[in-house]
């Protein structure tokens, strides 16, 4: 009983939509309710908000890291707001294509670690490195609703739906530090003798890089138009140079003047090696960790709103018990095949 209706509504909407054009009938399509119904694939856009947290060589916990991963070195200290565009397309309610633009700013130092117990943690509070970068950032990916999977006939369909995504994005950075109330851009600068003919293995790097974000997140259907989402992710970049730190080795600070312009090279002097500002000079433990690259952290809420959800504006359907306009009740998502 229930497909031959299915069939009639199909056939009803097929020449409602000869004759009126106002119906787009794509590989099938469900009512989401009595008032509206969509298509295969709901594209959904709108806002982010939220903040940002970077993982490098700088600042940190004061537990320290060493070998113990870098979620034990995550901290609230420095984390900053972030926020975005984004755009979806789902299909069937459980598998999207995801598009996305953020902006944030990530910074850190090694300032914040003082009073530490931890030996690893020490030694960067007496480095006293620090930095600040914005970013940009845009990605392309995936995210998949377990949820979803089932058809949902005699019974709504969860509101609350968690997910999985990943992407492929690129981002945009430009590390800089303070000298004197003064921001410097770091990269021109080559602190770790980037260019520099005496490390041959140390090239200038770019100030971009591809990336990987992956998470978990859920979303909120509050209406028929409006979602609400919580994301957490992780964006795993192809670079160690988000703070500008990276090779162990220090250089001998005389090649600043060599390849560097006078004025620059007195402000690399002074910004390669901050120790020098709380302590004697400490050349003796690493600068860097050049084995791992730099990632960041971001947790955001996403309001966005179903762009092609269309009002059932020609009175489709009827009761499930044969009698008035509810045949699909408050919220069902029926779906029937298309022609």
């Amino acid at each position: 009983m229930r497909f031959t209706k299915c069939c009639n509504l199909n056939i009803f909407l097929l020449v409602a939509y000869l004759l009126f054009g106002n119906i787009a009938i794509s590989q099938g399509y469900y009512f989401y309710n009595n008032g509206y119904y969509e298509s295969d694939v709901v594209l959904e856009g709108g806002l982010s908000v939220g903040m940002v947290n970077g993982m490098t060589d700088v600042g940190g916990s004061k537990k320290g890291k060493a070998n113990a991963g870098p979620v034990f070195d995550f901290t609230f200290m420095k984390s900053n707001l972030s926020g975005g565009l984004y755009l979806n397309a789902t299909y069937r309610d459980f598998i999207a294509g995801r598009f996305d633009f953020s902006l944030g700013q990530i910074e850190a130092a090694d300032s914040n670690l003082k009073g530490t117990t931890n030996k690893f943690a020490e030694g960067r509070y007496v480095r006293n490195l620090s930095f600040r970068t914005n970013i940009l950032e845009v990605g392309l990916g995936a995210e998949i609703h377990p949820l979803m999977l089932r058809t949902y006939i005699d019974r709504e369909p969860p509101r609350l739906s968690p997910y999985v995504f990943a992407a492929f994005s690129w981002t945009k950075f430009n590390p800089k530090a303070n000298l004197n109330g003064v921001w410097h851009e770091l990269e021109p600068l080559r602190l770790e003798g980037q260019g520099f003919s005496e490390y041959p293995d140390r090239k200038r790097y770019k100030r971009n890089t591809f990336g990987v974000p992956y998470g978990i997140a859920v979303r909120y259907e509050a209406t028929q138009f409006l979602n609400v989402r919580l994301e957490l992710a992780r964006h795993m970049l192809f670079t160690d140079y988000l703070d500008d730190v990276s090779q162990e080795n220090w250089i001998d600070p005389v090649l600043f003047y060599k390849y560097l312009d006078p004025a620059q090279a007195a402000i690399a002097t002074q910004l390669y090696n901050r120790s020098t500002v709380i302590n004697p000079p400490r050349n003796t433990r690493p600068r860097g960790k050049s084995a791992d690259s730099d990632a960041y952290w971001n947790m955001v809420i996403k309001v966005g709103i179903n762009i092609n959800r269309v009002r059932n504006s020609m009175g489709f359907g009827g009761s499930r018990s044969g009698g008035g306009n509810t045949y699909f009740g408050k919220r069902a998502k029926i779906r029937c095949a298309a022609l």
